[in-house]
């Protein structure tokens, strides 16, 4: 019931939301005799990654509905397949988001990845790149800090 409710309510996320620039990436095979709830969540995840929204938006990407499907079916080669074939893509987006600063959304994408597969080398070294430019903003933040102080005592 939760789950044909999760479904629903990402169904209509769905239609909703606005495509982004399509990803060139290999669309996954339907498997037969799956459940109506797993054939939804294919469709959905098909298209997510046909628009290239392959771990954004939150709660409207490939990745998520990949992982919803593995939840009720752990055993799904449709989905571990797309998974493991995108996971390079995403990567790149994430890089991206890296080298753009946008950070936060750069932890919560590499967060989604680690999920599928939790020890990938691309994963931990975006996580050090991540941390590295963490380190960078945090230090130009209190230089920009110590400026402003400096320029309103004195």
């Amino acid at each position: 019931m939760l789950v044909a409710a999760l479904v629903l309510g990402v169904r209509q996320r769905h239609q909703l939301a606005e495509a982004d620039a399509p990803a060139k990436i290999p669309e996954p095979v339907a498997t037969a005799g799956a459940s109506p709830e797993i054939d939804i969540l294919l469709g959905l995840a098909r298209d997510a990654t046909r628009e290239g929204r392959l771990v954004a938006p939150q709660g409207n990407n490939a990745y998520e509905y990949y992982l919803s499907i593995l939840q009720l079916d752990v055993n799904n080669a449709t989905a571990t397949d797309a998974l493991r074939e995108t996971l390079p893509f995403a990567s790149q987006g994430i890089e991206r988001q890296i080298n753009h600063r946008d950070l936060e959304e750069a932890r919560r994408e590499i967060a989604l990845l680690r999920d599928f597969d939790p020890t990938n080398y691309t994963l931990i070294i975006l996580g050090a790149k991540l941390d590295a430019q963490q380190q960078v903003v945090t230090a130009e933040d209190e230089a920009k800090a110590d400026a402003m102080r400096r320029k309103s005592g004195g």
